[in-house]
């Protein structure tokens, strides 16, 4: 019962999180997205740029980031920006009523702004060039950790007192958060998978081998702590999981008609 109703429990922008969703996978779930730039390279860039971005915890690209195309150097620029906004403070006390205020005041707006944010980004992504192909994978790489950095966020929001010092009602709590968080965190493992699809066709000798090492490495931890379905196969699909199913249901089906065959045969008296 007291997980039935434990929806109530929940902050709402939690909640609304999860109605809006991740982004779209359409541009990162096949090989063939829509491209519109070049891959980069083609113009003089500036030696050494001031960044004023804080850089975020991914390896350093094989090639200077100057030479990377216009449009994924856009998008590793807006990834930091996105990401060093941080939550607010939380309330100092721990009271449901503090917590509620506080999620659905400036929680909520911190979370309106990271979702824009985040439609921007992928917005310019859709700009990033198929080829080279370290292009996309960078790309998804990024965007997979933007999503992963915005699941701990929610992840670590305060749990009201009366909650926390609840076992049986923290780990109803815990696990209807992971559920709120599905449609991020998977979106997160889809980025990360497709990274390192992209990048294991350049071989093992690949210098970018430090980035398909990062986005498996990333892909499997967020399986791991919010219990995940591994990404499908590439290729795979329900029409296909369906035909294997039927195969197999047929070939049971006909071996049991074999084995009452024989049986029949055995049971049959002499003459």
């Amino acid at each position: 019962m007291r997980a039935m109703r434990f929806a109530t429990l929940l902050p709402l922008p939690l909640l609304l999180i999860a109605c809006g969703g991740g982004p779209s996978t359409e541009a990162t779930s096949t090989e063939t997205p829509p491209a519109h730039a070049t891959s980069g390279g083609e113009s003089e860039a500036e030696a050494h740029p001031l960044r004023t971005t804080v850089p975020v915890p991914v390896p350093q690209p094989a090639v200077a980031r100057e030479e990377l195309s216009a449009p994924l150097q856009a998008v590793w620029t807006q990834i930091e920006e996105t990401v060093a906004v941080r939550p607010p403070d939380p309330p100092s006390e721990a009271t449901r009523e503090a917590i509620d205020a506080w999620s659905e005041g400036p929680f909520t707006a911190w979370l309106t702004a990271r979702r824009d944010q985040m439609r921007a980004v992928i917005q310019t992504s859709e700009d990033v060039g198929a080829e080279p192909p370290h292009e996309r994978a960078v790309a998804s790489g990024l965007m997979g950790y933007a999503m992963e950095d915005l699941a701990a966020d929610v992840r670590g929001a305060p749990i009201p007192g009366d909650i926390a010092a609840d076992e049986e009602l923290l780990e109803v709590y815990a696990a209807s958060l992971r559920d709120v968080l599905r449609p991020i965190t998977t979106e997160a493992v889809v980025y990360y998978a497709y990274c390192q699809r992209r990048l294991a066709a350049l071989g093992e000798e690949s210098p970018w081998l430090p980035w398909r090492a990062y986005c498996v490495q990333r892909g499997r931890e967020m399986i791991e702590v919010y219990e995940l379905a591994p990404p499908a196969p590439e290729g795979s699909s329900d029409e296909d999981a369906s035909e294997d199913e039927d195969a197999s249901e047929d070939e049971d089906a006909s071996e049991d008609e074999d084995a009452s065959e024989d049986e029949g045969a055995e049971a049959e008296p002499t003459s």
